[in-house]
Order: structure tokens, then sequence, then C-alpha cells
């Protein structure tokens, strides 16, 4: 089970992924890396090392045209955020990120008010 503060920055790093769109090449690679994550927490109740993995692979890191060094950086980055969030979570826990992920998606789809202000009462 998540620990509060880490279900909380979980929930907020869910939200702010789904809800914003980032301008910034590298800030789009982390929300991609993010949205695949706690998606899957929210589907399955926890995150795996492989869920990571298969994140960073989503998130399209590997394929910026970049030196090396600086894709490595990246990668290394999104594999050390994602050990934050490797774990189990209780069954309240994932039924609450799950409901959250639905009313992001539902607000991002249609910019519906009701489901901003669910949004906010959850954060």
């Amino acid at each position: 089970m998540y620990s509060e503060t880490r279900f909380q920055k979980a929930k907020a790093d869910l939200a702010y992924s789904l809800l914003h769109s980032p301008t910034d090449a590298t800030k789009q690679i982390e929300s991609s890396f993010l949205r695949s994550l706690l998606s899957a927490a929210a589907t399955r109740g926890q995150v795996t090392p492989d869920d990571v993995y298969r994140a960073v692979e989503s998130s399209g890191a590997f394929d910026l045209d970049l030196d090396e060094g600086e894709k490595d950086k990246i990668i290394a980055d999104l594999l050390n955020i994602g050990d934050n969030y490797v774990g189990a979570l209780s069954p309240t826990q994932a039924q609450g990120l799950r409901k959250l992920r639905n009313l992001c998606l539902r607000a991002a789809a249609t910019g519906d008010q009701d489901a901003l202000a669910q949004i906010s009462e959850i954060l």
C-alpha cells in the first residue's frame, strides 16, 4: 500500500499528466511516461519494474533526436521517477486513482466543469 504522501503525489502527477499539454519536448516525454505508468497503476492496482520500463518505451524517450548522453540522462530520470511508484496500492487507493483518471479523461475531452470540480475535491 502506498503511504498517504506517496498516494497524494501519484494523484497529483496523474491529474497533471492527463490535463496539461507541455510544450517542452522533455516535459512532453515525462508527461507521457507518467500518464502511462499511473494509468497502469489505476487499472491494475500496482506498478511493477516492468511497468516502469514499458512506460519509458511508450513515452518516446528512446526515439528522441538527441545525442546519446542527453537521451540516457532523460531515460535515467524517468526510471528514477518510476522507481518511486513501484509497489501495490490498497483496493481503496486503486479505486480512487481509477476514478480520478476517468474524471481527468472526461474533463480533458469535454471541458466538463463538474468533472473539474470533482478533480479539485479529490486533489
